[in-house]
């Protein structure tokens, strides 16, 4: 059985602007986002809230990308800014609580940040 990849249009879409984006700034970031992205459901990365915790205190200030899910487990220590392809309601609730931001990679992509200032969890 062979992978054929997301299949929904709103995934395509986003891959597609990962791309272009990549191609725009020539940043391999988006690149390296678009081609996990790409890849078969059952390869998705989850991330619970606990690392992304523990990367906070080592990268401050910078936009922590999740190319996958975020989940709830763990507390959330400090600000924090993360863009994922998806959150679960808990993860989203308990960033917001402590003051940081929860966005797609959509909002991720209209924002245009330097790759330097984001920092890939996966």
């Amino acid at each position: 059985m062979k992978a054929t990849g997301p299949t929904k249009k709103s995934t395509r879409r986003l891959i597609v602007g990962l791309e272009k984006m990549g191609k725009k700034s020539k940043q391999g970031l988006w690149f390296m986002l678009a081609e996990t992205l790409g890849k078969p459901r059952r390869m998705a990365k989850q991330v619970n809230l606990w690392k992304l915790s523990q990367m906070g205190k080592v990268y401050k200030n910078a936009v922590f990308v999740v190319p996958g899910k975020v989940l709830s487990a763990g507390e959330v220590e400090g600000k924090l800014d993360v863009a994922a392809f998806a959150f679960s309601k808990g993860a989203m609730d308990k960033i917001r609580a402590a003051k940081g931001k929860a966005m797609t990679l959509e909002e991720l992509l209209e924002a245009k940040p330097k790759a330097s200032e984001c920092v890939v969890v996966v």
